[in-house]
């Protein structure tokens, strides 16, 4: 796998890993984020790992090149929700 691809689930887990919570005592404020939405476009690899595991890994797209042909992309939308 390209070293700039990370595993799909890598992603997941950074992903659902925000802390939810920020708060700026100088200026008063606090804020909570309940739920985070992500559409984006992305190239995929799909490889074996070492131990002959099927794995998917994903980044946005590394490379614009201007020609008459442009690679085609996967579309991917990313939904999580707090639940208390």
């Amino acid at each position: 796998m390209d070293e700039s691809f990370l595993p799909f689930s890598k992603i997941i887990e950074k992903l659902t890993t925000i802390q939810g919570e920020f708060t700026d005592e100088e200026n008063g404020t606090h804020s909570y984020i309940t739920d985070i939405e992500i559409d984006s476009p992305v190239e995929l690899d799909v490889f074996f790992d070492k131990d002959g595991k099927l794995k998917i890994g994903t980044v946005p797209p590394l490379y614009y090149v201007d020609t008459t042909f442009r690679p085609s992309y996967h579309q991917i939308k990313f939904h999580a929700q707090k639940i208390d």
